[in-house]
């Protein structure tokens, strides 16, 4: 029968783990120590029947489940994970301020922090800077429109799947003169154009801050930004203009009409940044071509245009860039939440 190995990693200070399974040597009734305790590292190997699935799950100290769902490994497969057993869910830290120079006022920004970080003191983690953060969390509904994300609940929800790898989420307030700090230009009509400033905030000040206080993956493949509408817009912008820094962005429902679709002209005319940021962007869509309520038309066109230039210039969709379109899912938070675990799964996904 072939070898299976399962390499758990967990603090041997806060626990001995054992395994236990559905298919034997293991079962859900008695425990399996490892073979060997090497560090954090515990390592159990165990002879399967060729072809079967073994659903297990580790305990420690013969009392305490570890959370989410039962992990699975094929016979003759190995496996390794980091489980955690003292929290279910994140936790949502207090409001925090850091003053900026380049905007000339204080910011607040709240961090998300994964079910593990309490117990995986060696452990890092990517970071997720999104926008908004006044329409982001449950309980606390975008003034605008009642709603939110609610995309912690989203990322407890991936977390219990094991859908995803964990992840920090700083989410910035951006509700005091929103248009300006997320606007990459000025629009004749809207005015604004402060996005530069912003951006470099999130590079010079706030990254500097998280990465100093919080145990991060500070490359940037491991920083991303996300947000929706102008967050959208700037979270691209941001990418596009310091791919060095930040490696990945989700842009939903973005508002590239922005100047006379000025980051798509920017796109279309100028020098593809390297290293390529890792784009995933999307929009709602009319389900009649002749809708002509733009809400409900989401921007869907710009987003193409977007996507063509990106395709055009330096582009490989399903490798570097994916673009999503949701017919009938108008500009809204309701709409984002719904599909927001889309783009956390593309940009986050589970590497064991």
């Amino acid at each position: 029968m072939p070898l299976t190995r399962i390499d758990v990693y967990y603090p041997i200070d806060r626990g001995s783990l054992a395994l236990r399974g559905g298919l034997g040597p293991l079962s859900w009734t008695a425990s399996l120590a490892p073979i060997e305790v090497l560090g954090n590292r515990h390592r159990f190997e165990l002879e399967l029947p060729e072809g079967e699935l073994l659903e297990f799950k580790p305990i420690r100290d013969e009392q305490t489940w570890a959370g989410g769902r039962n992990f699975t490994v094929a016979a003759g497969q190995s496996a390794e994970l980091m489980p955690y057993f003292e929290r279910t869910r994140g936790s949502l830290e207090a409001i925090q301020t850091l003053y900026s120079e380049q905007l000339g006022r204080a910011i607040r920004f709240r961090v998300f922090l994964p079910p593990s970080y309490p117990e995986h003191c060696d452990k890092r983690y990517p970071v997720l800077y999104a926008q908004d953060a006044q329409a982001l969390f449950s309980g606390m509904p975008d003034p605008i429109d009642g709603l939110s994300w609610e995309i912690d609940s989203t990322l407890d929800q991936l977390y219990e799947l094991g859908a995803i790898e964990e992840l920090l989420l700083v989410g910035i307030y951006t509700d005091e003169g929103r248009l300006e700090m997320l606007s990459p230009t000025r629009d004749p009509s809207y005015g604004g154009g402060d996005g530069p400033r912003y951006r470099d905030f999130l590079e010079h000040t706030l990254k500097p801050y998280i990465d100093a206080h919080y145990r991060t993956r500070c490359e940037p493949e491991n920083t991303v930004l996300i947000g929706s509408s102008m967050g959208g817009l700037f979270s691209f912008f941001a990418a596009w203009t310091r791919a060095a820094v930040f490696g990945k962005a989700a842009c939903l429902s973005s508002s590239f009409w922005w100047q006379g679709r000025a980051m798509v002209r920017e796109v279309q005319k100028g020098v593809c940044p390297l290293p390529r940021p890792k784009l995933y962007i999307d929009s709602g869509a009319a389900r009649s071509a002749f809708e002509e309520d733009a809400n409900l038309r989401d921007g869907y066109h710009h987003t193409v245009a977007l996507r063509s230039a990106l395709v055009s210039h330096c582009y490989v969709p399903g490798d570097n860039l994916h673009m999503l379109a949701f017919a009938g899912s108008s500009h809204n938070n309701a709409s984002w939440a719904a599909r927001v675990a889309i783009p956390l799964q593309l940009l986050f996904p589970r590497h064991c």
